[in-house]
């Protein structure tokens, strides 16, 4: 086994994440200037100018979009499991806001003071937020120290660009991005960083494997309230997210295509796209109104109230939306398929579905190891699982934004487990749905689960790649440790090289490309409309799989 996938030759990390699990270990709360040293020694690939004299743009719009917007105001970061074990440890939490990060789905409470409290599902949200805070901390650090000679003005249309831009390091292009990444806070947040040093401190006040168990246990009881036959129905298990498959097979989209397109015409960041529909065809013209609709829905009640006219919708085609547990953020829906069947308006579910037992279960996909104890909860619960299909976003280290990759072999970073399996998604299967003369579909890749999306470094991609891999994602290793245990006899084990392979239950793990961390294309730019044809491409292909699986099992 080639140590170099797992982080042993890679100093740097090893001893990052080493480190921060040490020092998470104290009851007390502990500077996050201790992991300083050992986080600027892991040489981010994603915070390439760490130790320089410039602003790191790049970096700190990453880290801002995945952190609330009060972590300005904050110098404390509790991380907790469970609301009941927090209060018991005299954390008072009712006076507390619940507060969300723009690009990152995980529950955070803020006092309204200085302290925020985030909850961790797995070890996955440690490995994803601690370095998040300590990139936070080292750029405001380099702010605070640029800006102590400026003097602002009253108002935000005021400011000296120039001067701001010099300061930092950096051209007005990059103080532009950072400008629209705070809106209308720019101003606040520059005179907080000028005000006072970045001096944040960590307290984890609990790290049990069980708890894990414990509130994926009630996240599940949440769903089995709203849907108490699940646990006798056949089971199709999607990870993907809360509208693709959705929008797919509701057609609550193409019945209010009129409405949602004279709302993008009056918006100028839209109006282009709008344009753009009336010239498409086929697949990516519903791919588009499907974007459309989902910034309609973003516009909120004060624009619309196309949220709940489309939940209602769903719930007479059988598509059931869960929102998530208190401390489990994984929004999930439940279809029922032969309701689907009974009030659906396409002829292929109506045919194909009429007479279908099965329900499928579609999560918004979890971060990390949380994959292993959602997926191993569920085989707990239900009588079949008919199949387990992941879509998910990754990294590549050679092909384009919105392109597809679909590995045949995974290599987890948290197990140091070595999977091969029989991949039920194949290229062919993409093809149809995608348009090959601008995305590229590469199936029989080789990819690695990492443990988080701030531990890799040059060093660490360039071995990979001279290795074979390719593609670089967080769930799949942790949903085959959970596949492994439904086949076999044990739990999973670590450091060895297994094959998976069921007879009855289908294993189907595609990615989208949403980045390549060794080219210009970062994750700190929105993918916006780069992924949506991949997207729905990717889920059209896994909804045709459970359409054929459904044809055979009642021909």
């Amino acid at each position: 086994m080639d140590e170099a996938f797992f982080m042993e030759n890679n100093l740097g990390i090893n001893r990052f994440v080493q480190l921060t699990y040490m020092t998470l270990c104290s009851t007390g709360p502990v500077p996050l200037q201790r992991l300083e040293s050992a986080y600027r020694g892991i040489q981010c690939i994603i915070h390439p100018h760490v130790g320089e004299n410039q602003v790191d743009v790049g970096a700190l719009s990453y880290v801002c979009a995945r952190l609330p917007q009060c972590v300005f105001q904050i110098d404390r970061v509790l991380f907790g499991q469970s609301e009941t074990f927090l209060r018991e440890s005299g954390v008072a939490l009712e006076s507390c806001t619940e507060v969300y990060a723009k690009a990152r789905r995980r529950r955070y409470l803020f006092d309204n003071k200085q302290t925020l409290i985030a909850f961790i599902a797995s070890k996955s949200d440690l490995d994803d937020v601690i370095p998040s805070l300590l990139a936070l901390q080292i750029e405001w650090n380099k702010c605070h120290r640029y800006l102590r000679s400026i003097t602002f003005p009253a108002r935000l249309e005021d400011i000296e660009r120039e001067t701001i831009a010099i300061a930092f390091h950096i051209d007005l292009l990059e103080l532009e991005k950072l400008e629209r990444l705070f809106g209308d806070r720019f101003l606040t947040v520059l005179k907080t960083m000028q005000a006072r040093a970045c001096d944040l401190h960590v307290q984890n006040y609990e790290a049990s494997y069980c708890r894990y168990r414990k509130e994926t246990e009630a996240w599940w009881k949440h769903i089995k309230t709203f849907c108490p036959d699940i646990e006798t129905r056949p089971v199709y298990f999607i990870s993907s997210n809360t509208h693709s498959l959705i929008n797919l097979i509701s057609g609550f989209a193409e019945d209010n295509a009129e409405e949602i397109l004279q709302y993008a015409h009056t918006q100028l960041d839209l109006a282009d796209y709008a344009r753009l529909y009336t010239t498409l065809e086929g697949e990516r013209k519903q791919n588009l109104l499907y974007f459309l609709l989902m910034k309609y829905e973003q516009a909120g009640p004060g624009v619309s109230d196309v949220s709940p006219r489309r939940i209602a919708w769903e719930q007479q085609m059988g598509i059931s939306r869960i929102c998530s547990s208190k401390t489990l953020d994984v929004p999930t829906q439940v279809i029922d398929l032969c309701k689907l069947a009974q009030r659906s308006q396409n002829p292929r579910f109506r045919q194909l579905l009429a007479d279908s037992p099965a329900m499928v279960l579609n999560i918004d996909y979890p971060l990390g190891r949380t994959a292993y104890f959602i997926l191993n909860k569920i085989a707990e619960h239900v009588t079949k699982i008919l199949g387990v299909y992941v879509i998910g976003k990754a990294a590549s280290l050679f092909a384009d934004r919105g392109d597809v990759l679909i590995p045949s072999f995974i290599a987890d970073q948290h197990t140091r487990n070595q999977y091969y399996f029989e991949n039920a998604i194949q290229a062919n299967d993409i093809v149809p749905f995608l348009d090959t003369n601008v995305h590229g579909i590469y199936d029989n890749q080789r990819a690695v689960t990492v443990l988080g999306t701030m531990l890799q470094n040059k060093q660490m991609l360039n071995d990979l790649l001279l290795s074979g891999f390719t593609d670089l994602e967080m769930e799949a290793g942790p949903y085959l440790a959970a596949i492994y245990e439904l086949t076999r006899p044990k739990r999973y084990p670590e450091r060895e090289t297994i094959t998976i392979s069921s007879k009855d239950m289908a294993v189907g793990i595609v990615h989208y490309v949403s980045d390549n961390p060794l080219s210009e294309q970062r994750l700190d730019t929105n993918l916006e409309l780069n992924g949506v044809d991949a997207t729905y491409a990717c889920t059209r292909a896994v909804l045709e799989k459970v359409l054929v699986k459904e044809r055979e099992n009642h021909a």
